[in-house]
């Protein structure tokens, strides 16, 4: 399925359902970092920048399929309704349970496969680079290298070594992250 074919049958789906796959990544994020509220308002404040910057990066990444990259494309566009996103993220297993049909309905197992690992990836990133990269910047959000230094060993260290990076994530997050890989039919080996 070509980027032209991807962007059709993502803009031809019903308006709710586009954004619900489109708000995904971003509630995604969010549903780890509010998993563990440690270190109060601060530190949230602290998360939703450094995921904006995850974001970006994985956006970035054209090793995406085309339909990950068009929805992580569309999240950063949507910016201004990330307030609204914000809210009732418990939610959030439910609606990637949702999304996943969505896309098994419209999408290839190869897209689908893609955006499952995707959200999988963001979600980690999230819960590791909270512990990381926030407690080595103590003045605000991650800087744009201090991120993309900790993406490249993230992807790395998830290649060579399996689930051993989990270590630094707290138990709030590793239960968080696995009700997502359970819901999006994704190996809970990852997290254990």
């Amino acid at each position: 399925m070509g980027q032209t074919e991807t962007s059709n049958t993502l803009s031809s789906l019903p308006a709710d359902l586009r954004e619900l796959l489109i708000m995904l990544p971003y509630r995604a994020g969010l549903y780890v970092s509010f998993s563990d509220i440690t270190g109060g308002w601060e530190a949230q404040e602290r998360e939703i920048k450094t995921l904006t910057s995850i974001l970006r990066e994985f956006s970035e990444d054209y090793c995406k399929s085309e339909l990950s990259q068009s929805i992580l494309m569309q999240t950063l566009a949507e910016r201004a309704k990330w307030p609204l996103w914000s809210q009732q993220i418990d939610a959030v297993p439910a609606e990637a349970s949702k999304a996943m049909v969505v896309l098994s309905e419209n999408f290839s197992s190869m897209q689908v496969n893609s955006f499952r690992e995707v959200i999988v990836d963001i979600a980690l990133a999230v819960a590791m680079a909270f512990r990381e990269v926030l407690d080595k910047q103590d003045n605000g959000p991650a800087s744009t290298s201090l991120l993309s230094s900790f993406l490249s060993r993230f992807t790395g260290l998830k290649k060579r070594e399996g689930n051993s990076y989990s270590r630094n994530i707290s138990s709030a997050e590793k239960a968080a992250l696995l009700r997502l890989c359970t819901v999006l039919g994704h190996d809970k080996n990852l997290v254990a």
